[in-house]
């Protein structure tokens, strides 16, 4: 039987000393942590891993993708919280089943991610591991004093939405899987997989608005996003399936593969977009701040009462939306079932 992911994270850290207080105004619960350096400033901290056959497959990854992919992750968190990345800390675990060339290939995606983020490698480590390759990325960023955005700011009024398209990420795994060279018209898809963008402009832009209430980054399913967001705000959040935002390409590629693009939406992950809230009163505004960046930016729900949870209505039907997405505790072979 699978276990709940974040069941056993909060039984493994309720030792922890990483609660807020003395500096720490972001504790563990949250996309990163925060904590204060200076009076003006409080900085962004946050680490996420890369295992074999867990996060990624050689199948579908180039040794240089791995590694672009996995600040991007770190710095999708960054842009989360309203923040800025600012340096990194790489700590591999080299498998034998890899070349020196390969090597200095994920290396080579690692530093063209963080020059494109205008972020600094300032250390890590280096180890060995018998048979799969490991990479861990720690990022930390800057944001203004008190501006920090946290999952825990919903408000029930508020509308819901997110930042680009959703489902790109899925799709393009499953055509990377179904076809090792796919046609140049799929090429986006696979690139979504791939090389995607971390929105830390659009963090910024959120964070500077002041009408934005909660945040989050879809990295894990925009379904997984939106309960962690209810739960942590303790509201009731409404979503409409057709207001989702999918790429054209995902919907033809989903009708030729027979694949449900809204489950790619909801539950594929990886595509590193914002998902959150903003204030009804300025959403006029940061639509139209939006619009002229050509960020797209898609309302697709509302926020109600209190009540930790998820609905979707969808074809007229309104439904509790389940509670899904990449889970590291199920085994991967149960996850392809």
């Amino acid at each position: 039987m699978a276990h709940d992911e974040f069941s056993l994270i909060r039984q493994w850290t309720s030792r922890s000393n990483g609660q807020e207080g003395d500096g720490l105004t972001v504790g563990i619960g949250d996309d990163a942590t925060v904590f204060s350096p200076t009076p003006e400033t409080e900085v962004v901290a946050c680490c996420d891993a890369m295992v074999e056959t867990v996060h990624f497959l050689r199948e579908t990854m180039k040794p240089a993708d791995i590694g672009y992919k996995a600040v991007i992750s770190n710095i999708s968190d960054i842009a989360a919280m309203g923040g800025i990345a600012r340096y990194a800390l790489v700590s591999i675990a080299v498998s034998p089943s890899y070349t020196d060339e390969e090597y200095s290939q994920i290396y080579d995606g690692i530093y063209e991610a963080c020059e494109q983020y205008g972020v600094r490698v300032i250390g890590g480590d280096t180890v060995s591991s018998p048979k799969s390759l490991h990479l861990a990325v720690t990022v930390l960023g800057e944001v203004e004093k008190g501006r920090a955005i946290r999952r825990s700011q919903a408000l029930p009024g508020q509308l819901v939405f997110v930042t680009g398209h959703v489902g790109s990420s899925a799709a393009g795994l499953h055509l990377l899987l179904a076809k090792k060279e796919p046609e140049e018209k799929w090429l986006p898809l696979a690139e979504a997989h791939q090389r995607p963008s971390a929105q830390i402009q659009a963090g910024r832009l959120l964070q500077a608005s002041g009408a934005c209430g909660a945040l989050n980054d879809v990295s894990d399913g925009l379904a997984s996003e939106l309960w962690e967001i209810a739960e942590a705000s303790d509201v009731t959040i409404h979503i409409d399936a057709e207001c989702i935002p999918i790429r054209e390409e995902v919907l033809a590629y989903a009708r030729i593969a027979s694949k449900e693009p809204l489950d790619w939406a909801l539950y594929g992950g990886e595509d590193y977009q914002l998902v959150g809230t903003v204030s009804r009163d300025g959403l006029a505004a940061l639509s139209q701040q939006f619009a002229e960046l050509s960020i797209p930016f898609t309302v697709i729900g509302r926020v109600g009462e209190n009540g930790k949870s998820v609905l979707i209505t969808r074809d007229g039907q309104q439904m509790t939306l389940n509670k899904a997405g990449f889970n590291h505790f199920v085994h991967v072979e149960e996850k392809k079932g």
